[in-house]
C-alpha cells in the first residue's frame, strides 16, 4: 500500500510507522478481546437472566396466590425483576444489541419457546419476555440496563486508551530523539551553503552527545583546513605576482628592436596568469559575508550591460515586470559578470542577450549566446573547477574553467538556482532565478 503523501521527515516517517503499527495492535486487540472475552462474558450474562426469568415464573407458578405478592415485591427488591401475568401484547423489542438476541437464544434453549424480548411504550427504561408457564402467560419485565452489557465498553476502552497513550508516549520519545538530528540537518545545510555558527550545544543521549561533539570537531577542522588553504593560495599568489610584475617590468624596457610579436606574446601570457590567480583566489577564499540590500535588478542589470558596452561587447538587455530584490549585491554582479564573460567568450563576436522577468516572489534573468552549445550530458559539469569543453588549455578557446565554478558556489551560498540550457540560437542560456520572498 502506497501513500498518496509521505512524509518527508524522519519524525513525520516514524510518527506514522508507530501509528499504524499502533492502530494495528488495537484493531487486533480489540478483535481478541471482542471474541475471547466480551461475547463469552455477554452470552454468560444473558444466560444467566434467563435462568433467573425461568426459575422465578417457574416458582411463582407453584406458590400458592397468597404468597405470590410477597415473592414479587421480593425479586423486585432483591434482582430488579417485575413478575406477573400477561395483559396486552407488546411490541417487539427493536434493539439490536447483541444480548437481547442472547438473552433470546437461551430462554428459547431453557423453554423450548420461541421467545422476543417486548418494549412497552409507557415503560421505556423496561424490557419485557412473556413465557408460557403451568398453563399461562407470565410476563417478566427488567431494567433496560440488563439488556446492554457494560463489559465489552469498558474493555474497548481500556484497549482504546492504552494505544493512546502508546502512541503520544512514543512519539514524545521520537520528537525528542529527531529534534537534535533535525538541528543537525540545519546545520550540515549551512556548512554546505558556507556559512558559519555558533557550535551546537552537546548535549542528550551518549549516542546524540557523541555525534555532536565530533560534528562541532568537524566543523572547527573544517574552517581551520579552509582558512590554511585560503592562505596557503594567498601566499602562494602573492610569491607568484612577484616575479611576474618583475618579468612585465623587464619587458617594457626591452629594447625596441626585439621582436615585438615575441614580446606581445610574453605579455599577454604574464596577463593571462595573472587573470589565473585573480580568479583561482576569489575561488579559494570562498564566499564570505553575503550582505543583504534591497535593490533595483533592473537598475544593476542597466549598469552591468552599460559596462560591458564600453568595452567593446554587443550585449542586448530587456526586461519584463522586474521587481526590487533583497540580495547580495557583490554576489549578484559577480555572478552576472562571469556568465556574460562566458558568454561573450564562446559566442565569437555574436550578440548576447540579457532578459529579465520577474515577481515580487522570484526573478530570472537569463543569458543568452549565440555560441557552439553545450552538451545535454555536460551541461551539469560545467559547473566543476577548471571543467572546459574543450581538453586542451588554449586560452584563446576557453577561460580558466573556474567563472561557472564561482557561479555555482555564490548561487549556493545564496540559495539562488542556476541552470544551463540549450538557447533559441542554438547557443546556451544560463537561466539564474532568485527568490525575493
Amino acid at each position: 500500500m502506497r501513500l498518496p503523501v509521505k512524509p518527508k521527515t524522519l519524525f513525520g516517517r516514524t510518527a506514522l510507522g508507530f501509528t499504524f503499527a499502533f492502530l494495528f495492535f488495537s484493531f487486533f486487540s480489540l478483535s481478541v478481546v471482542v471474541y475471547f472475552v466480551a461475547m463469552p462474558l455477554t452470552k454468560r450474562a444473558a444466560d444467566d437472566l434467563s435462568a433467573l426469568i425461568v426459575l422465578a415464573t417457574q416458582i411463582w407458578v407453584e406458590l400458592p396466590p397468597g404468597t405470590r405478592p410477597d415473592f414479587e415485591r421480593e425479586m423486585m427488591s432483591r434482582h430488579n425483576l417485575f413478575i406477573g401475568t400477561a395483559g396486552e401484547e407488546l411490541p417487539v423489542h427493536e434493539a439490536d444489541h447483541i444480548y437481547v438476541r442472547y438473552l433470546e437464544q437461551a430462554l428459547f434453549e431453557r423453554t423450548s419457546q420461541n421467545q422476543s424480548v417486548l418494549k412497552d411504550a409507557e415503560m421505556p427504561e423496561w424490557g419485557w419476555v412473556d413465557i408460557g408457564m403451568g398453563g399461562r402467560t407470565m410476563r417478566v419485565g427488567f431494567t433496560e440496563d440488563r439488556l446492554i452489557s457494560q463489559i465489552p465498553q469498558a474493555m474497548i476502552l481500556m484497549v482504546l486508551m492504552g494505544t493512546l497513550i502508546a502512541v503520544v508516549t512514543s512519539l514524545l520519545w521520537v520528537r525528542r530523539i529527531t529534534q537534535p538530528l533535525a538541528v543537525l540537518a540545519q546545520a550540515t545545510t549551512r556548512i554546505g551553503l558556507g556559512k558559519r555558527g555558533e557550535p551546537l550545544v552537546e548535549s542528550g543521549a551518549a549516542e546524540l552527545f557523541e555525534l555532536t561533539r565530533n560534528f562541532n570537531h568537524m566543523e572547527q577542522q573544517l574552517k581551520i583546513l579552509m582558512d590554511n588553504r585560503t592562505t596557503l593560495l594567498a601566499g602562494i599568489s602573492h610569491d607568484l605576482r612577484t616575479p611576474i610584475a618583475r618579468m612585465q617590468l623587464e619587458l617594457e624596457l626591452l629594447d625596441e628592436d626585439v621582436d615585438q610579436e615575441l614580446v606581445e606574446g610574453m605579455r599577454q601570457n604574464l596577463q593571462e596568469m595573472n587573470e589565473l590567480i585573480t580568479m583561482t583566489l576569489q575561488f579559494s577564499r570562498g564566499l564570505g559575508d553575503q550582505v543583504l540590500e534591497r535593490v533595483d535588478i533592473q537598475a544593476l542589470l542597466l549598469e552591468i550591460t552599460e559596462d560591458f558596452r564600453r568595452r567593446g561587447s554587443e550585449v542586448s538587455f530587456v526586461s519584463e515586470g522586474v521587481c526590487d530584490c533583497e540580495i547580495s549585491v557583490s554576489a549578484f554582479k559577480r555572478v552576472i559578470h562571469n556568465l556574460l564573460e562566458n558568454a561573450i567568450r564562446y559566442s565569437e563576436d555574436k550578440p548576447v542577450d540579457i532578459r529579465a522577468s520577474g515577481c515580487a516572489e522570484q526573478v530570472v534573468v537569463e543569458v543568452i549566446d549565440r555560441g557552439p552549445g553545450i552538451p545535454e550530458d555536460q551541461r551539469n559539469q560545467m559547473f566543476q573547477p577548471f571543467k572546459r569543453l574543450e581538453n586542451s588549455r588554449n586560452r584563446s578557446s576557453g577561460g580558466s574553467g573556474l567563472g561557472l565554478a564561482i557561479v555555482e558556489q555564490l548561487c549556493t551560498a545564496n540559495e539562488w538556482a542556476i541552470t544551463l540550457e540549450e538557447s533559441e540560437y542554438g547557443g546556451t542560456t544560463a537561466e539564474l532565478t532568485i527568490y525575493c520572498a
